[in-house]
């Protein structure tokens, strides 16, 4: 059993890690802004409330956990550094902890995942419509991969809210895929708390689908 933080527990992906990781016999901590919308996992979490601003509530909820998983999501289309901003202060407060492994969850698309695009629609909302959720997303992973932590950054193509099929592909740098580039949310929470299960995540950079 592991002690585990997530931050981003009250979305779609943050829940079923949650009720994943609870599965699992794990104990979870959540991040939250509002406790309310975690509904009936509030009796089964222990919960830290806080805004992503607030060093001192982020660094309590971070305490004593073996790893800390990043589900931060945001559709601002303006210019904006929420989710850089925030990932740098749960950085700075595990390095100042002593550093534990750190997943977070970006988007295909990312860093090194933009040449794996296959969907010309795809590429096209990241160049226009989404450009900016996109842009701070990638200095989101830049904060990680100048830390000192062992990190895991997963990168989802297209989220769907259908049953896990337990199963998926991976694609790092210089790799490539033609299939579907879909996944479910489900299946991104398994990946995530079985890549815990297996030790050390190895600085390590995948495309998921």
């Amino acid at each position: 059993m592991a002690k585990l933080t997530i931050f981003g527990a009250t979305g779609k992906t943050g829940r079923l890690l949650c009720e994943g990781a609870l599965a699992q016999s794990h104990a979870v901590t959540a991040f939250v802004r509002e406790p309310a919308k975690l509904g009936g996992l509030a009796g089964r979490v222990d919960i830290v409330t806080g805004q992503l601003d607030d060093g001192p509530a982020i660094a309590r909820a971070i305490a004593g956990a073996d790893a800390v998983v990043s589900a931060l999501g945001t559709v601002d289309r303006k210019p904006n550094t929420v989710l850089s901003d925030a990932t740098g202060r749960i950085v700075q407060a595990m390095q100042a902890q002593g550093g534990v492994r750190f997943a977070a969850i970006t988007s295909l698309g990312c860093g090194s995942s933009r040449t794996q695009v296959n969907s010309r629609l795809m590429r096209l909302l990241i160049k226009t419509l989404a450009k900016e959720i996109w842009a701070d997303k990638d200095r989101q992973e830049d904060v990680i991969r100048a830390s000192s932590l062992d990190y895991l950054i997963v990168r989802p193509g297209g989220l769907t809210d259908k049953p896990a099929r337990g199963e998926w592909t991976e694609l790092r740098a210089g790799e490539s895929h033609k299939g579907s580039q879909m996944i479910a949310r489900a299946d991104v929470a398994a990946y995530i708390l079985e890549r815990i299960r297996c030790g050390e995540f190895g600085r390590d950079e995948v495309a998921l689908f």
